[in-house]
């Protein structure tokens, strides 16, 4: 078992690791509510895990002394909407949670981040206790209290967590033995946020990654246990730095450093056309990111050739599969979370291991950057 712990100016909590603890999930939670008995918890779970991880959820809970209802949602990013979180909201009602009890999420980021907003908002904020199902969610999404649901834009596609809170967890319990059951393109996902990790803060895991590759995309248990634990070491340490990412230009650890790949890649992941899912989007954003550093000067071709090579061995895309054109890519960057004031701010790598913010990038620079990954 590892334990990570997160230190935070709101509360603490830590980040626990071991094979096969989901069927342990209401001893871990008792442990961070303290007593179980006739606290009333909604489970909130992805529709394809409802008779196997999560009812393995429920029944610990329940043998713990919880009371506990069942919602599920199908886990897509047009599910995770206003309507979702409304539904899941009326759930709670039903089940009359009141403010000693909490929900619990058993599934990948977008159950992580519908069931956390939940959370924040039911009662003006109730406990929630993440089980992470994907290794996206169980690397990235489950830590660090970023909550939230998809908004439709003007031109038709969906605005990537527009609407949410910051709402930290009581507690994330990783159990890598279900990512056995996982399809092997869904680790690959998860991949592309571990080759994030090492761009920012560890530019030896890209090679790991190369090397051990093919036995995390496997699900075999050992590699991929080590990986949980060096990933979310890097999340724990960024998010315990700066929790409501406030740090500006200049900050030694920042949380919008982890917005890297994800300004270029929420321009494109809700196009239905291109078919991706979110970590492939990101890996196609980490290119783009990538190219910047090489037009600014920051990288040179052998680092952007490290960065293609890993993705692939990652069985990870590196550039759009039909060509867009890139003003409208650009516009769509304009949605980004991070604009201020009418100005774009991106992460681009400064290093090997190291990332830096660029406030108000150039057309140009977008342009090289969209290009570099198949744009017209």
């Amino acid at each position: 078992m590892t334990t990570l712990h997160v230190p935070l100016d709101s509360h603490a909590y830590d980040v626990t690791i071991e094979a096969g603890a989901r069927a342990r999930t209401g001893a871990f939670l008792a442990r961070a509510l303290g007593e179980a008995a006739g606290r009333r918890i909604l489970l909130v779970a992805d529709a394809a895990l409802a008779e196997t991880h999560a009812e393995v959820v429920a029944s610990s809970l329940e043998a713990a002394g919880f009371d506990v209802v069942v919602a599920t949602v199908e886990a897509t990013e047009s599910n995770k909407s206003l309507e979702a979180f409304e539904a899941l909201l009326k759930a709670a009602a039903g089940q009359r949670i009141d403010r000693s009890g909490a929900v619990v999420s058993v599934g990948g980021g977008i159950i992580c981040d519908l069931a956390g907003f939940v959370a924040a908002s039911w009662l003006r904020g109730v406990p929630v206790f993440h089980v992470p199902t994907s290794l996206l969610a169980m690397v990235d999404a489950s830590i660090g209290g970023k909550t939230g649901v998809n908004l439709p834009l003007p031109d038709g596609a969906l605005g990537k967590n527009l609407v949410g809170a910051f709402w930290q967890p009581v507690g994330v319990l990783c159990d890598p033995e279900v990512l056995e059951t996982l399809p092997e393109r869904e680790r690959a996902c998860g991949l592309a946020e571990c080759v994030k990790h090492g761009l920012i803060a560890d530019w030896a895991l890209l090679e790991a990654l190369r090397a051990q590759a093919s036995d995390i995309l496997e699900g075999r248990l050992s590699s991929c246990m080590s990986l949980i634990a060096r990933c979310a070491a890097t999340k724990v340490n960024i998010v315990s730095g700066d929790e409501r990412e406030e740090a500006g230009p200049g900050s030694g650890v920042a949380r919008a450093f982890l917005n890297l790949g994800h300004t270029f890649a929420h321009a494109i992941e809700p196009l239905p056309e291109l078919e991706l899912k979110h970590g492939e989007a990101v890996a196609i954003g980490l290119m783009a990111a990538g190219a910047c550093a090489r037009a600014l000067g920051h990288w040179g071709a052998a680092d952007v050739e490290a960065l293609q090579s890993t993705l692939e061995a990652c069985g990870l895309p590196i550039a759009l599969r039909r060509p867009l054109g890139k003003g409208p890519l650009i516009e769509r960057m304009g949605w980004d979370k991070k604009v201020r004031q009418g100005t774009l701010t991106i992460i681009v790598p400064n290093g090997r291991g190291s990332v830096t913010m660029v406030s108000g990038p150039d057309r140009e620079l977008l342009e090289t950057a969209w290009a570099s990954v198949g744009a017209s």
